[in-house]
Formats: structure tokens, sequence, C-alpha cells
């Protein structure tokens, strides 16, 4: 048997023995997250199965229009639970689910990983894990149909939200012809295309406008314009009325500037720093990751740091200078 298949054979029996099933993915949650979680209790509950969503974080506003989004049951009223399984999607490693996500994962009878992150460290007792896919909603996808699983139109508009948004609506260089084959069965299983597009690339802020409007003022190029670099400070959101969650897509809009090979998002918190790498062609966003504790994908990788936003900027001016050649073309 493949590997897939040896894995949904023992995901299978793994959900058939369980009770009390419980699906779960990091902090900070986007739209691959939600919509492989979406996807993964439609699937469940469609076997009749006593499910829990976990929700370790607010669901940003972009998503709520996800079919089960309303069904999360906050982190912190299942402390004393333990779970016959608990199901992982879209986390390199279980300090991503927060520290009582990791709790809750730590404590369960089985667990069960589902990923695409090439820094995934397998730490479930069953793993599935493909770096090559665009995102999890597409191994997610391959997985169902492994199972037999019927994709409802539900599942289907929260599998191509997954891929969608992990793809930066299909841009990246991992996406390929396969990545359009799992589309086109998506549509063909009743994907919900235009409420997608409407909701995730169509509806955004006046507040959120402002912000990047701010932001995106203030970028700083290094390596000759090669890097593209900018912080949003608690401040800005606090000036814009902005939400934390409204800085999504900025690093995007930094990664597209001509002449940019890699942008750099930081984002000022109350305690740390997020840091994210995009990167269009040649330099690997992991190498810069990895200096701050973090992974991800050749293309696009994030960390944490719990110091000033000011030496954070420092440390990557540095690297910077030490991994990228000044003077390639």
């Amino acid at each position: 048997m493949s590997d897939l298949q040896t894995f949904a054979a023992s995901l299978s029996k793994h959900i058939r023995d369980a009770e009390r099933i419980a699906i779960m993915s990091h902090v900070s949650p986007d739209g691959d997250n939600l919509g492989s979680l979406d996807a993964m209790y439609g699937y469940l509950t469609g076997l009749d199965k006593d499910v829990v969503y976990i929700g370790n974080d607010d669901v940003p506003e972009d998503f709520t229009f996800l079919t089960y989004a309303k069904e999360r049951v906050d982190v912190e009223e299942l402390r004393d639970e333990v779970f016959d399984l608990l199901i992982a999607l879209d986390s390199s490693d279980i300090d991503r689910f927060g520290d009582e996500g990791r709790e809750i994962f730590l404590k369960a009878e089985k667990t069960a990983n589902i990923d695409h992150h090439l820094s995934n460290d397998r730490f479930a007792d069953i793993n599935y894990v493909v770096p090559k896919a665009t995102s999890t909603g597409e191994v997610l996808f391959r997985v169902l149909e492994a199972l037999d699983a019927r994709i409802t139109p539900e599942m289907a508009t929260a599998l191509y939200t997954a891929i969608s948004t992990d793809t930066g609506s299909f841009q990246y260089d991992s996406v390929d012809a396969e990545t359009h084959r799992v589309v086109a069965k998506l549509y063909d299983a009743g994907c919900d295309h235009n409420i997608v597009v409407n909701a995730v690339y169509q509806s955004r802020s006046r507040e959120k406008l402002a912000l990047m409007t701010r932001v995106l003022s203030k970028i700083q190029f290094l390596a000759s314009g090669k890097v593209a670099m900018v912080s949003c400070l608690l401040k800005d959101l606090e000036a814009t009325g902005a939400s934390s969650d409204d800085t999504e897509g900025i690093v995007e809009q930094l990664r597209n500037i001509k002449g940019v090979e890699m942008a750099v998002f930081l984002k000022e918190k109350q305690d740390e720093v997020k840091l994210s790498f995009r990167s269009k062609s040649y330099l690997n966003c992991i190498e810069f990751a990895e200096e701050f504790d973090g992974g991800g994908h050749v293309r696009a990788a994030g960390a944490s740091a719990h110091v000033s936003i000011e030496k954070v900027e420092g440390k990557v001016r540095a690297l910077v200078d030490e991994k990228i050649d000044a003077e390639r073309a």
C-alpha cells in the first residue's frame, strides 16, 4: 500500500474506534487552517461522530462565512477533556497549538497529524505530511478521497478556501496541474467559488485599507532593493482603528513589488513580534525563519521573537547582509 493508503486505513480505524473526537489547528488561524478544519468537521459529523472543533484563537472576519466556524468551542472550556482521538491539521509542531491546546493534544488517547509544512516534526501517533503540496487543504482532499468520503458542497467550499488562500490565489510556484485537477473536483462537488472570492478577496474594510496605506508608507528596501521589509506597530492599529487580523495580506503586497525577491513583514504584539517571509524565485524563506526558531516553506515561512521590534529589524538587516549576494542580478 502507498503511504496515503496506509495512513487512511489507520485513520479510518481510529475514527471508528473513537467515541469522542477533537480537531485542532494552530493559533493565528489562516484560510488553510480554517478551511481544512471546516472540511474535516463536515466529514466527521457526516459519520455521526461526536466531534469537538477546538477554537484556540479568534476567527478572522474574512473566514466567518465557513459553515462550521460557529461550532468552535473555546479551548479554555476543554482543559479537563481527554479525547479518544485528536486530529491536528496544518500545524508543524505541537507548540503551534498554544499552551492550552498543547496540553489537550498531549492528553489525547490517539493523535493524527495532517499537514504540508516541510518543518513538520511528525509529532502524532499517525502522520501524513506532504511538503510538496500547495496546502493542507490539498493534502486533506487526498486523504478524504482515500477514505471514500462524500465531499459535500460545504466541504468543497472549505477545501477551496484552504487551497486558494495558501497559494496566493494560485500564484505560487507550488501550484501545478494536479492542484487544478483537485480544484476541478471541488467545483464538481458544488464548491461556492463566489462566496470565497467575495469574503476573502473583495471585502476589504476602510480600516484595513487605512492600515495598509500607513504601514506600506514605511517600507525599507534592503540588498539593493531585492528585499522589502516593513513593520506594523501597535500604534498603527490604534491610529487606524484596524484589528490585528487586518494585517493579513500586507506581506504579499511587499512581495508583489517589481524587483523585490523577498518580503519581510514584522507585526508587533503585546509580548512578541511575529515575522512573515515571502519570496518569489530563489531565496529560501526557511533559512531566515529558522534564525528566529521558526519554519514553514521555501517560499513562505514565519516565526516569533520575544524581543523588541527594533532588535528584530536589526537582526533581519544583519541576516540580509550575511545571506544575500547584493551583486546578484
